[in-house]
């Protein structure tokens, strides 16, 4: 009786959080707060909680330690070759999905059943590293010039202006202010002799997959464990921030590298054993902070957002392990926080030298939104003679079987599983508490949304430097199966982790992989982008008038010195523009297209033009040059109604 007690009170939870995920989508429904088919993708937490759940149950009682049965030497060797044959099979066939679709979750597999018994940390982290790395070679060596969000076009532009120029000042965007990631990627180049993207695009990815081995350093400082060192370096290898931020690599990604070797450097800072050894830290840290504040701005105050939430879980955890007040205010001692204290300080000082106008704006905009002085505006979608597929039932069922719905399940089951640990052997995450829960309680920002926020990635990516933690502590659990149940911990392990591979954030040039509407242009090939910069270069000399153009476009522009002038406004009647020349791209017809610049340029719309209507305005108006896909129309009184008044709005 007393065993099957036992059983039932933490089973408990677990049932009354999947009671709990069924009944609040039932109700959502029955109100009708939500459209059906968002319902429905919301589901993923339903699905989450049952995964979560089932592992829960196969993991109650003594796991017993499995011996190696494969050396470990002879598994990494395998696993690294299978990444290799990836990269260069998606390189001869032109496509990662198929290579790695098979690859990574058999890697992954692998290196659950090895952290399922004593692992070598060598071998693990060697797998680790290669898995992480060749998924991201893979995208690399298939999308051409990559360009995610578009403002790789800007820091492509920079590095080669700084290499031309020898000037900081040279840098746009403010970025003069904050030159380390250009000098940085403008070394690379220049040691190399690589173009400036391709230097840009694998510093990132080294760099990024060097994060594995970090992360396992702090997992094991931070949790005094090396097993829950591994967990955390395979942490790294699911979470899509990563992945996407190796190849869309900007200053921030390098900021939030350099924030995790502040973390570890601050947790041994805690545990120096002697004050030489303390004092030596200091110093790195110092040097740290004084490059990390001339890197970004930006990161550090979303980062101080997230440590601000760490704070009442400090305060209260004392409490919780029985300790007393005064052992919890000794983790606020000055010994320990002078490195934020210290940043903190270096940043203000510099900003009152070189204030960012970036951070002003933001602050701004953040301002008069709250105090209702300003309001964002709304994005509006126009279509030229096409019909975007309509929401459905059966589109939002399918969403769940796609990379990006099953990730979402399996995260959710996972974090779901880190806080039934928890609170199952609280006792033994003592050391590690605080960023557990902290990073617990902000990793559900990670999970699909279904409000869309502005700008929400950026602080997304800083919390997924905290998501490793809880991350950590659900894979331990999972892999702490009985025996019996060790396929269902290893196919959890590796449908994760290959999902991540093919989520939308992270497959977003490959449409293939999720079920929604067209989305806006990430990539192009080099062909095409050859095309645009040979087009600045007409205008440049031939141009007698100014140029208006779409979002992408222009940035791509950057990167020829060449700018559009003029705006380009989408309206339900169709394009319109005062400029004498207009440039439109093939890809306009297979892609959504943004125009305006960002927020504080009041324009936010975008797009979708028919092949039909695209085909009719290029043999209607005056067309003074075509390259590749690349088409630059002349009107000397601008351009009025360009595809046409059958538009619809929403």
């Amino acid at each position: 009786m007393v065993s099957l007690a036992r059983f039932r009170r933490p089973v408990a939870i677990p049932a009354a959080v999947c009671l709990l995920a069924a009944t609040g989508l039932l109700a959502v429904d029955i109100l009708g707060l939500l459209p059906r088919p968002t319902l429905l993708r919301a589901g993923f937490t339903l699905v989450g909680a049952i995964v979560a759940f089932v592992v829960f149950v196969a993991s109650q009682g003594e796991r017993p330690e499995l011996e190696r049965r494969v050396p470990p030497d002879h598994t990494a060797k395998v696993v690294v070759a299978l990444a290799a044959v990836a990269v260069v099979a998606a390189a001869m066939s032109g496509s990662r999905l198929l290579p790695f679709a098979l690859v990574l979750p058999v890697g992954l597999a692998a290196v659950a059943l090895q952290l399922r018994g004593e692992p070598s940390v060598p071998a693990v982290v060697t797998q680790l590293c290669a898995l992480f790395l060749a998924g991201r070679l893979g995208k690399y060596v298939t999308t051409g010039f990559y360009f995610g969000g578009t403002d790789t076009f800007a820091h492509v532009a920079a590095v080669d202006t700084l290499l031309r120029t020898r000037y900081t000042t040279a840098i746009g965007h403010g970025y003069d202010l904050y030159p380390v990631f250009h000098f940085f990627i403008g070394a690379v180049r220049h040691a190399t002799g690589l173009p400036a993207y391709d230097a840009l695009v694998l510093t990132g990815t080294v760099l990024i997959t060097f994060v594995v081995p970090i992360a396992y350093l702090l997992g094991w400082s931070v949790f005094d464990s090396q097993r829950m060192g591994l967990l955390a370096a395979l942490s790294v290898t699911v979470l899509e921030f990563f992945s996407y931020h190796a190849l869309y690599f900007y200053p921030q990604a390098l900021a939030s590298i350099l924030i995790l070797g502040a973390l570890y450097l601050n947790s041994r800072l805690r545990y120096a054993a002697d004050e030489r050894t303390f004092r030596r830290l200091s110093v790195f840290v110092v040097a740290l902070l004084a490059t990390m504040v001339v890197t970004h701005h930006l990161t550090y105050i979303l980062f101080a957002v997230v440590a601000a939430a760490a704070v009442p879980v400090a305060l209260v955890r004392p409490y919780l392990f029985d300790g007393s007040t005064g052992e919890g205010r000794r983790w606020f001692r000055y010994r320990w926080l002078f490195p934020g204290v210290l940043g903190g300080v270096f940043m203000l000082v510099y900003w009152s030298y070189s204030p960012s106008l970036i951070t002003v704006g933001i602050v701004q905009l953040t301002a008069g939104v709250l105090f209702d002085v300003v309001t964002v505006p709304s994005s509006n979608l126009y279509t030229y003679g096409t019909t975007l597929p309509a929401d459905s039932v059966d589109r939002a069922v399918a969403w769940l079987l796609t990379p990006t719905g099953i990730y979402a399940s399996g995260l959710g089951a996972l974090l779901l599983l880190a806080g039934y640990e928890l609170l199952d052997n609280l006792r033994a995450y003592k050391r590690g508490f605080t960023l557990a829960l902290t990073g617990l309680g902000l990793s559900a920002l990670l999970l699909p949304l279904p409000i869309p926020i502005p700008q929400i990635e950026r602080l997304q990516f800083v919390v997924t430097l905290l998501a490793i933690f809880p991350l950590a502590v659900g894979f331990k659990r999972t892999l702490a199966v009985d025996r019996r149940y060790t396929a269902v911990a290893v196919v959890l392990v590796a449908t994760l982790g290959g999902a991540t591979a093919f989520t939308v954030l992270t497959s977003d040039d490959l449409s293939e992989t999720y079920i929604e509407e067209p989305r806006e242009q990430v990539s192009m090939s080099d062909t095409q982008f050859r095309a645009v910069g040979m087009t600045a270069s007409f205008l440049q000399r031939h141009g007698s008038g100014p140029t208006a153009t779409d979002r992408v476009t222009n940035r791509a522009f950057e990167t020829s010195q060449f700018n559009a002038t003029r705006p380009l406004r989408a309206r339900p009647t169709g394009l319109r523009t005062g400029a004498t020349y207009l440039v439109a791209r093939d890809r306009w017809t297979t892609h959504l297209v943004a125009v305006g610049r960002g927020i504080r340029s009041g324009d936010l719309n975008t797009f979708s033009v028919s092949n039909s209507r695209f085909t009719v305005a290029d043999a209607t108006h005056d067309k003074v040059y075509t390259a590749d896909d690349v088409r630059v129309y002349r009107s000397s009184d601008g351009f009025r109604r360009f595809y046409g008044e059958n538009g619809t709005a929403r």
